[in-house]
């Protein structure tokens, strides 16, 4: 009987031990199971939070208004005539002209700048002298005379080019902008072209009194044509003259559609162009306005040009959208690249040049989505490392090439491009079938 006892109680014990050590080796592991299942788990967590929506920045923006008032990218090209050449996705019209071009937006159905000008003659050797009141009773006058007019997106200051070590045109500047925005209920922002050399220390003297900045980016004109990173550089002394004097601008950029190439470099045009627009947008670029859109004599290139800027301008205003991607879009900064051949860094023309990367990236969110782009400012093929991203399977739509998805599994994920190529992917999370 008390054998039986003993053998009862060493049963007992040795199923508390087991289960004691079953619960032990449960609590090593975590109560969400295997060391497996808890890195799928913290993958999963590190997706989600890639993917997080991001926030909507466009919400408090009209939609039926040009940026920096409404939600409409702005495109445009300097004296376009629209009854031969209209591209999809064209939203502006302008800069220059007055009524006609009040007129042109109605007919069109779209929104345009208005000049507002007066004959200073600075560049003469008996400028036009007046005094600031009636510098400001004049531009009253024709403000006041369109103000009404809801086609008006943005006012357009001329005489362009001001010099702002010139006490005359400095206070022209000064008085004329707050002129405008005095006799504007609407308070739509005034641009004045600057032009092409200026860096952001001579920008921040006339953005001062601007609520747009742009200056010339005429890459091939100005003697970068082999070293396209200029582009970046522009719109950094932009957004760094932004920054320095005038918070509430923002820069646009203004690129090149008027100087002939040689004819062993016209197949090069789109390429040209499709570099400098995205590269552009990619710094921080709010618009594109293209000098110029008038068939110049002397220019057969025109027709090239124009259809590789119209390609361009349908991704942005078309069905692609990228233009709100652009103008809302969340930036991030997760994804990085590493140049694993090609050129790592290239560099303006400029007599003491300045260094860039390569290739540029943008990593950005707009609602659900997340957008890469990547652009290669070299003239030689590259290979780059995509390092960032998250540790689960993901499909990459390429933007650009109809049909392209690639799925990106946890990992290395490399890409090509082409000397002075732009990619675009939009990526989304990949649901596989369970036992893949």
């Amino acid at each position: 009987m008390q054998a039986r006892h003993v053998k009862r109680l060493f049963w007992v014990v040795l199923a508390l031990v087991g289960g004691s050590a079953i619960c032990a080796a449960n609590s090593a592991f975590g109560q969400e199971g295997t060391p497996a299942e808890k890195d799928v788990s913290a993958a999963d967590t590190a997706s989600e939070a890639f993917f997080r929506p991001a926030p909507d920045l466009a919400q408090k923006y009209d939609a039926d208004k040009i940026f920096p008032q409404g939600r409409i990218f702005p495109v445009s090209f300097f004296g376009l005539n629209l009854g031969r050449d209209k591209p999809e996705g064209l939203t502006l019209i302008g800069p220059y002209g007055r009524e006609q071009n009040v007129d042109a937006a109605k007919k069109f159905g779209l929104k345009c700048t208005y000049t507002i000008s007066l004959p200073m003659k600075f560049h003469e050797k008996e400028p036009l002298k007046l005094s600031p009141d009636e510098i400001r009773e004049r531009i009253r006058e024709q403000v006041e005379a369109v103000a009404g007019h809801s086609e008006i997106a943005w006012w357009y200051l001329a005489p362009e080019e001001l010099r702002y070590w010139r006490k005359n045109e400095l206070t022209y500047l000064e008085v004329a902008t707050e002129a405008i925005r005095q006799a504007d209920p609407l308070k739509r922002p005034v641009w004045m072209y600057d032009p092409n050399h200026r860096n952001a220390a001579a920008l921040a003297r006339t953005v001062k009194h601007l609520d747009i900045c742009g200056k010339g980016m005429y890459t091939n004109y100005s003697g970068q044509g082999e070293n396209r990173v200029w582009v970046r550089w522009t719109i950094e002394q932009e957004v760094k003259a932004i920054e320095l004097a005038n918070r509430s601008a923002i820069p646009i950029a203004v690129p090149e559609m008027f100087h002939q190439p040689p004819e062993e470099f016209l197949s090069m045009i789109p390429k040209w162009v499709r570099h400098d627009v995205y590269l552009s947008l990619m710094t921080g670029a709010k618009g594109i306005l293209v000098f110029s859109g008038w068939r110049r004599p002397k220019f057969p290139a025109f027709d090239r040009y124009f259809q590789a800027y119209a390609e361009c301008i349908r991704e942005i205003n078309g069905p692609l959208n990228l233009g709100q991607v652009f103008l809302f879009g969340e930036r991030r900064n997760d994804i990085r690249v590493r140049v694993l051949h090609g050129p790592a860094q290239v560099a303006t023309a400029h007599k003491e040049p300045v260094e860039f990367p390569s290739v540029a990236v943008l990593d950005v969110a707009h609602g659900k989505d997340r957008y890469l782009f990547l652009a290669n400012s070299s003239n030689e093929p590259v290979r780059v490392e995509v390092q960032g991203l998250p540790r689960t399977t993901i499909t990459a739509e390429n933007l650009f090439e109809t049909g392209d998805r690639q799925i990106v599994g946890p990992g290395q994920w490399e890409q090509d491009l082409e000397s002075l190529e732009i990619k675009a992917f939009r990526f989304e999370p990949t649901l596989l079938k369970q036992g893949n």
